[in-house]
This record gives C-alpha cells, structure tokens and sequence, in this order.
C-alpha cells in the first residue's frame, strides 16, 4: 500500500514539474499577468511609469509600456543579508521618482511566496538608507523602513532596522550622493512602499464597488511621501499552478528563464505575440516555432547602415564613451568609416557582431564577449591586457575611444571602469594610477552609475571580480 501511494505521489509530482515547464503555460501565464497589469494595475495608477525590475519582470511588461529597467535582487533582502548594493545603486531612478512623483516596479515570484524578497524588503531597505539620508539633513525623525507586515515579522523587521546604521554608513563611504541633494530633488518629501498583487485592495480605489467595473478613478498618496508601487505580477495559487483558462496557470513564470525559454527572450515573446500568444498552439508548435525564430535571427544578421543602430550612445567623458550595440548587426562600410570618423578607438565586446564583407577598419577591435555570460566575464580577464595596451596608446588622440558590448550595462562598464581606474583621478582627469584598490573601484563604479542619467548599469559580480585580478595584479 504505502508503495502504492509512493508512486501516486511520485507521478503528481512528475505532471506538476511538467506542467511547470511547458512553454505554452508559461507564455500564456505571462500575458495572461500583462492582462491584468494592463486592465487593473495600470488604470489605478496611470501617472506613474512603469519600471520592469530585471531579469523576470521585464517578460511582463511589453516592450512599449517602459522607458527604463531596475535590478534590484531578491538576494539583498534574504533573511540575515539585508543589504544596501552599492554595486545596484539603481540611482538612475532617482531623477524618474522626482520628475512623476512616483513609478511601479514589477516583479514576481514562484510557487510558495506572495511577493518577491525584492519588492518586500531588498527596496523598502534601499527607501529606508535613502529616507535616513534626508532626515539627516532636515534634523527630522520619523519612520524610514516600511515592509509589509504579514511577510516581515515584527523580529525581522527590528533586526533590519539595527542594520540600517551601518549601511547608510556604506553609501556615504563612495561619496555618491547627499541628504541635502535629495531633499531638493524630492522637495523635503520620503519615499514610501506600497505592494500591490492581483487582488490587492489598494486596486480597489479604482473600481465601483457594486459592479466591479473600472471608475477611473485614481489612488492618491499620502502627503509628503513620495510612492513606489511595487507590483507582484502573478497570483499565489497552491503548488503554484492553477487549472484554468484553457492552459495550466504557472504563478511567476517568467522567473529563471534559462531553465524554460530555450533562447527565446521577452522582446522576442512580445515582437512575435501573434503566434507566441495564440492559445490554440500547441505545445510542439510553439516549440518548433521558436526553434525556426532563433535560427532566423541568427542567420539573419541585419546590416547597419548607421550609428543608430548602436542602440543608445553615452558620453563618459571627452575621452570615453560607452554604448549598447544591436545583437546580430553586421557593421557595414558606411559604419565603419563613421565610427573611425568619430573615434580614435571602437572596442566591440560581442560574439554576435561582426565586420561585413569587405570591410577592413584598424580602428575598430571586436572582441568575442557576450555579457551576462560567467564565461564572457572570465575571459574579459584576459582580454584587458590588450585592450589596456590599445587604449594606453590611443587616449592621447584628440578623438575619443568608444566602448560597447550588446547590453551596454556589463563587459562594456566593466572595460570603461578599469580605463578610468587605470588612467583617472576620482574627478575624472587624466592621470596614471598606480595604487589602486577596491574602494578606488567602488567610487569609480558608483560615480559611473550616478553619471548614467536613466541607463541602468549592472556589471556582473564575474565582470567586477575580473576587472579587480586585472588591476590588483
């Protein structure tokens, strides 16, 4: 008998983990939560942008509906962590939260949790360190950590608040930013969580509450705060999948996307929604479908005929530039001769780009790394003791260098952060360093970050621990 139940529970066990991993589950859960993020989320909130928290929450966020990303990792809010990055200041979102008065960040979680630790406790810590900050300058005091109370314990929530202390001590350490700055970026106001989930009651400011219909109506803040609205895309359902709508629900699908998408990515699910999102496709269509779909685009690589097509271009300094080039381009001559018009020096960081027939350009130096990639990242420590020698011999030309990989956030910072800790002062002015050490590091990345106005930096932990063999060699 007790066999018997064994393998009953074994093979409940076995279509639960299938039905987890189906790809049509998940791409129907996920628009089915971009649904509802649309019709109810969105419609109480309609003045604050929409802030997709990275990796997971930009599946549920189409392409249109963002302007910007944050990372801000569930990691820095576990139990006995509570932490402050000064590695994810996420401070491109500081000038955002001033100029609307507010935004969403949406994330989700799997089977078992309500809300990721992200929006329970890793934010509402980053809040706090910031809110200390502008008390600090008005000699004010008042509450500065909000958690949500039926996932935080009143134990919990004590021991992060000990914490908070030593933490605002680490951000004042890289010399970033002030409470004086930020009480006049904010006009004297705080910042102030509020968590929202399907089935929040803070949603229901926006409906009649004898129909259920949408009012219009929008949800009003507290006075003198200013709100993140920190929004869990997926329901919490037992076991984490519910029957339903045609397909098995999977609560947080999006979440660990390697072990599921097979090399489909969020923009390629919205781009290709028509199919992607058809109910009626099975599980083997869907699968061949997205077969064909990633060998098109890599067989496919779309010349660029412009500098444009490096997705988005910033200037560091007079001397150093750092870019986001398109995946898969083929870099054309008209390109080639732009860029060896513009700059002294391009360092490409990308397995996917590549020099077109024809085309022969000294100036430019591809370099097979793709970020994001431990494996990218590892040989990033090998390949800086070329590119320091080429950019040692090119930083005197009067044109500057540009430095891009795919992302723009992580090989490309990590190359732009060992130039400027190898050949710059802490204000950014030529000049040899010898002596340099991590804190040296910290204040360069952290200055790097704050510099970005809108673009989220996020070097990798592999990226940052090969930038500091290479300059502590």
């Amino acid at each position: 008998m007790e066999a018997e139940i064994r393998y009953s529970l074994n093979a409940t066990s076995r279509d639960i983990k299938k039905e987890y991993t189906s790809l049509r589950n998940r791409l129907q859960s996920i628009i089915l939560d971009n649904k509802y993020m649309c019709d109810e989320v969105i419609p109480s909130f309609p003045d604050y942008p929409i802030i997709p928290n990275e990796r997971c929450g930009l599946w549920y966020c189409r392409p249109g509906q963002y302007e910007q990303t944050s990372y801000f990792k569930s990691t820095d809010g576990h139990t006995a962590i509570w932490d402050f990055s000064v590695r994810r200041l996420n401070f491109h979102l500081l000038p955002t939260l001033s100029k609307h008065n507010g935004l969403i960040i949406v994330d989700s979680t799997r089977r078992g949790k309500k809300m990721p630790d992200a929006l329970s406790k890793t934010i509402p810590i980053w809040c706090a360190v910031l809110n200390n900050l502008i008390l600090e300058f008005t000699g004010n005091q008042q509450q500065v950590l909000f958690c949500p109370p039926d996932i935080v314990s009143p134990t919990e929530y004590s021991s992060i608040v000990s914490k908070l202390p030593h933490l605002v001590e680490k951000l004042k350490k890289i010399d970033q930013i002030t409470g004086e700055k930020l009480f006049a970026m904010f006009g004297g106001r705080t910042l102030r969580p509020f968590w929202v989930y399907p089935g929040s009651s803070l949603l229901n400011v926006s409906k009649d509450i004898f129909t259920g219909e949408m009012t219009g109506a929008k949800w009003s803040p507290p006075e003198n705060v200013i709100p993140l609205i920190l929004y869990t895309a997926s329901y919490q359902c037992q076991d984490g999948v519910d029957n339903k709508n045609g397909f098995t629900y999977v609560q947080g699908a999006a979440d660990d996307h390697e072990l599921w998408a097979g090399g489909l990515t969020s923009n390629l699910l919205w781009k290709h929604f028509n199919v992607l999102g058809d109910p009626t496709k099975s599980e083997s269509e869907l699968a061949s479908y997205c077969q064909n779909l990633l060998t098109s685009e890599a067989d496919n690589l779309p010349v660029a005929s412009n500098l444009k097509s490096l997705f988005k271009i910033d200037v560091v300094n007079s001397s150093l530039h750092l870019a986001a080039i398109r995946n898969n381009t083929t870099i054309s001559k008209e390109v080639a001769a732009e860029l060896e018009k513009n700059y002294s020096l391009t360092i490409v960081c990308s397995e996917t780009v590549a020099m077109g027939a024809n085309v022969e350009c000294k100036s430019i130096k591809i370099y097979p790394m793709n970020s994001d990639s431990k494996k990218g990242s590892r040989t990033l420590r090998i390949t800086l003791i070329e590119i320091d020698k080429l950019i040692s011999d090119h930083l005197k030309n009067k044109t500057p260098i540009m430095i891009c990989c795919n992302t723009g956030r992580d090989i490309s910072v990590g190359v732009v952060l060992t130039i400027l800790c190898r050949h710059f002062d802490l204000d950014w002015l030529p000049a040899q360093q010898i002596s340099i050490n991590k804190t040296v590091v910290r204040k360069h990345l952290a200055k790097l970050i704050s510099h970005m106005d809108g673009r989220n930096l996020n070097p990798s932990r592999a990226t940052l621990n090969s930038i500091n063999s290479f300059l502590m060699q």
